[in-house]
């Protein structure tokens, strides 16, 4: 059989058959939800094979994909790049524990460890942009003026003095990752590396606080006096408005989603510029402690969706 004209093949039951089924998408718009993942009620997350001059060593800044099943049968991407230079020792970003347990409570020790190799050496971690990668496409990037965010995280450790940083956020897309970035996050001061951001979570062993940056100036780093407890769970939450506002919350040793969320007393005002194009993220930091943290649910939202097709 030969090949057929464009002609042709519009004329075909199957081609209108085709067309049809994607007729429905047009002006659709995806769901507000854009990442959704907990320990309990989705499979474990498929990360991709580690390895750069052997099996399990990556240098500073290598890069790797992690995938998130949903509990509904989806699956969200993400971008991750690891910080510092890992050996074939440590725990990388693997391990999820718990998945059995019939509810969550904040004893629990559960979720995805994301600890990597801080056992070996200091100042080793993780940043991962969830949904899709730093640059944005229409699975993960927001849109400051059109679109409104939300980011809710709750972490475990048994020892939340052992990190740096736990912290959670949005940024600019566009910008590669900034292995240097938990560090300045921790320390409270210097270049970020970012020029807008927002992270909020532990910054600095067992202390709650906000870090901002807007056009490559007006950095911010705000202790909120919040101290974390020793060991538990701590759910952090940030809520973006389609004007670029952004606001802050926390509850600490409350199950995994579950709590009253509270606005820090001594927080930091901050707004994205308008037509600014942001993507979520999430830095983890170590201080060289053989000690997990382990993430055990994420969800991000962006109202509204993107449309499926247009035309």
């Amino acid at each position: 059989m030969g090949q057929k004209t464009l002609a042709e093949l519009k004329s075909t039951r199957d081609f209108n058959n085709v067309l049809e089924s994607f007729l429905p998408y047009q002006g659709r718009l995806t769901p507000e939800t854009i990442f959704k993942w907990d320990y309990l009620t989705c499979a474990p997350v498929m990360i991709s094979n580690f390895g750069s001059s052997a099996h399990g060593v990556l240098a500073n800044g290598d890069q790797f994909s992690a995938i998130f099943p949903g509990s509904d049968g989806e699956y969200y991407t993400s971008h991750a790049s690891n910080v510092g230079a890992f050996t074939a020792v440590g725990n990388y970003f693997s391990t999820v524990l718990g998945g059995s347990a019939a509810a969550d409570t904040n004893s629990i020790v559960g979720g995805l460890n994301l600890q990597g190799d801080d056992e070996t050496a200091d100042n080793l971690g993780i940043e991962m942009v969830l949904g899709g990668s730093p640059q944005g496409g229409s699975g993960n990037k927001c849109t400051i003026g059109t679109h409104a965010m939300t980011f809710d995280a709750t972490f475990y450790s048994p020892d939340w003095t052992d990190h740096d940083a736990v912290t959670i956020g949005f940024r600019k897309a566009g910008a590669a990752f900034e292995t240097g970035h938990g560090a300045i996050l921790a320390a409270a001061t210097g270049d970020p590396l970012y020029t807008d951001f927002v992270a909020f979570g532990v910054q600095s062993a067992d202390d709650l606080q906000i870090a901002s940056a807007l056009n490559d100036g007006a950095r911010t780093y705000t202790d909120t006096t919040v101290a974390t407890a020793a060991s538990g769970n701590h759910r952090f939450k940030i809520t973006v408005t389609s004007a670029g506002a952004v606001s802050y919350e926390h509850v600490g040793a409350a199950a995994m989603d579950a709590g009253t969320l509270i606005a820090p007393t001594t927080t930091a005002a901050y707004s994205f510029d308008d037509g600014d194009v942001v993507v979520p993220y999430i830095v983890v930091q170590g201080t060289n402690q053989n000690s997990a943290i382990y993430l055990k649910s994420a969800t991000v939202t962006r109202s509204p969706g993107v449309a499926y097709a247009t035309s």
